[in-house]
Parts: structure tokens; C-alpha cells; sequence
């Protein structure tokens, strides 16, 4: 385990300011992939239906790792819900190379 040092989280804090600073708390991120977030809801939809969110991220300790995740909730077998998680996987990239690594699905089970 990493000893958590002054240095650190001021680093930590610096990338959090950084990425407040430039928007991406605020959905620039969402904002920039407009032309296929309402696809990429149709196929959340179609395979989850239920609530639907998206928010941007980033990773504090990579302040140029922005990424939107698209949350939603899922029941049944847990071998149902991985095939649905792979084909949305497959849907989301044929819709553009573009949409690589920007955006991350979170499932959580009811």
C-alpha cells in the first residue's frame, strides 16, 4: 500500500483544480460527444432499461483521463447481464471510433 504523503494529495488536489477549472465537472465532456449521446441512450435503454445518468469524470491522479459514465441499473442472472454489457460495448464502438476510452459503463444491480 502507497503512503498517502503531503506531496501526494497536493498533486492530487492540484489535478482536481485543474480539471474544475477546465469544465469537466461541469459536462464539457458530455457536451462534446452531443452527436451520439442520444444513440448511446437508446442502446443504454434497450439493454437497461430503467434509470439512466451520465456524468464526466477524470481521474485525480491522471488530470487528462476524462471520461463519461453512463450509470444504470440492472436485474437478472449475472451471466445475462455480462452478454448485455458486451454487446453494449459492441454498439457503442460501431457507432464511432470516436467514442473510444470517453466513455465507461457502470452497472449496478438491484
Amino acid at each position: 500500500m502507497t503512503a498517502v504523503t503531503l506531496e501526494s494529495l497536493a498533486r492530487r488536489v492540484d489535478a482536481i483544480e485543474s480539471q474544475l477549472a477546465t469544465g469537466v465537472r461541469r459536462g464539457l465532456l458530455t457536451d462534446s460527444l452531443s452527436p451520439w449521446m442520444s444513440n448511446v441512450q437508446r442502446i443504454t435503454e434497450e439493454l437497461f432499461p430503467g434509470p439512466f445518468s451520465c456524468n464526466d469524470e477524470f481521474d485525480p491522479e491522471y488530470p487528462d483521463d476524462t471520461y463519461v459514465v453512463i450509470s444504470v441499473e440492472s436485474t437478472g442472472e449475472m451471466h445475462e447481464v455480462v452478454r448485455r454489457q458486451r454487446e453494449w460495448h459492441e454498439r457503442i464502438r460501431a457507432l464511432s471510433p470516436d467514442l473510444f476510452g470517453k466513455l465507461r459503463l457502470s452497472i449496478n444491480p438491484r
